[in-house]
């Protein structure tokens, strides 16, 4: 028989036995479905926080922190009372002017910036106030804009804001809020509440890994942090952490080393990509527990492809007896059954493929629509061909292996035993 002779008969032979067929090929389609939502799911957020890191820019910048020694709440290590540490809210360690000085004295610092925290209170441009948060604009950071541009010191009192503020601030567009004043409340150290005016110099696309508070001017973000800890001991002249530059030519073992002299001297340090990189590895993790419940589905349709194969080779041992009495191979009888086993899976997997782009296209559609609308360039699920071919590829290997049993079995059988079989 040719190859193509018996790809034909194994075809015809599945549907001998429509029902079960069709229940082992539905057991494939469950463990199919979840591994293609799944790997839609994680192909779609990890190109989006790829192309994020991509784009993150702030080459040669590193966010240095004090080492929490308390940062594990549930941590069985006791700390020694330390009576100069600096802490703030929820007991983090911060930073002062001498740590500030002894991290500029570190090899390879070139410049360091302590990074303000402003408390912001409420934003507004009429009647209405909004709450908001803000941060310290980092030098070099790309931020995606829908109009204008990212904060610089030549505009000292200039903010960016995300554009979900756009409409309530009583805009008709991005365009329109760009050059227009703003003000900005906040409680100084005494409680009382304090205007600023600010400049709007751009408004700012909102992104799953950020952007979604205004961003300040280091200048801006020093003289609201001075009002609200002047007089303040414990929080004037302290640091939640601190920018320093370096040179981004150095090589990664060159900034490894780096960030162990951070450590070295009791701070730890990371790249703008470090922080959100870390973002990927929770989401791997995530998606790596959602594939195992596919595979468990796989695998117990592993177990039904063993049994449907058996039982078609104990339902067909007389036809078997004669195919090898009129010259089959053994071969031949093997890759028969083998070729079955192998086509269930390809049935289950491509069904299960097909419904799971449906069901994602229109969840990512609704989503984009919906409550990731502000998220621009976020598709919630994808389906790269290449991923989504790897998939069915992978599942009928499976299903091969699966059959590879009973095929063997099959193959194994006398023929003259075969044909005398009742």
């Amino acid at each position: 028989m040719k190859f193509f002779d018996i790809v034909k008969i194994s075809q015809k032979n599945l549907l001998r036995a429509k029902l079960r067929t069709v229940l082992t090929v539905g057991a494939v389609f469950i463990g199919a479905l979840t591994l293609s939502l799944t790997n839609g799911l994680g192909n779609g957020v990890k190109a989006y926080v790829n192309d994020q890191l991509g784009n993150v820019g702030a080459e040669g910048t590193l966010i240095v922190r004090v080492k929490q020694s308390q940062q594990n709440p549930v941590s069985t290590d006791v700390s020694e009372y330390n009576p100069d540490r600096q802490v703030g809210t929820f007991n983090i360690s911060l930073l002062d002017e001498t740590d500030l000085e002894k991290i500029a004295q570190i090899e390879g610092v070139l410049e360091v910036i302590p990074d303000n925290l402003p408390q912001l209170d409420y934003i507004t441009a009429g009647d209405k106030k909004f709450e908001v948060a803000a941060y310290q604009n980092i030098e070099g950071l790309n931020l995606t804009m829908t109009a204008g541009d990212t904060v610089n010191e030549d505009v000292p009192n200039g903010i960016t804001v995300p554009n979900k503020y756009v409409a309530p601030l009583g805009y008709n567009s991005a365009e329109a809020m760009l050059g227009t004043t703003a003000t900005l409340g906040y409680k100084d150290a005494n409680g009382k509440t304090k205007n600023y005016e600010v400049t709007i110099v751009g408004i700012q696309e909102q992104s799953l890994l950020g952007n979604s508070n205004i961003v300040v001017s280091q200048t801006l973000a020093e003289k609201i942090v001075k009002d609200q800890t002047d007089g303040v001991a414990s929080l004037s002249g302290k640091y939640v952490d601190s920018t320093i530059k370096y040179d981004p030519n150095l090589s990664k073992e060159e900034l490894d080393d780096l960030k162990q002299r951070f450590n070295d001297a009791g701070y730890g340090a990371q790249t703008v990509q470090d922080q959100i990189g870390i973002i990927s590895t929770v989401i791997d993790t995530i998606l790596i527990i959602l594939n195992v419940f596919g595979l468990i589905a796989l695998l117990a349709a592993g177990f039904g492809i063993v049994n449907t194969q058996l039982m078609s080779v104990n339902e067909r041992t007389s036809e078997i007896g004669l195919m090898k009495a009129l010259g089959a191979s053994r071969k031949q009888i093997f890759l028969m059954f083998s070729i079955e086993a192998a086509s269930i899976g390809f049935w289950g997997a491509s069904l299960g493929a097909a419904v799971g782009i449906v069901i994602g296209t229109i969840v990512s559609d609704f989503a984009s629509k919906d409550f990731l609308k502000d998220f621009v360039g976020f598709r919630l699920v994808a389906f790269p061909p290449l991923p989504t071919l790897a998939v069915i590829l992978g599942i009928m290997f499976l299903a091969f292996l699966a059959g590879a049993l009973p095929s063997l079995k099959a193959s194994r059988l006398d023929p003259i035993k075969a044909l005398r079989y009742e």
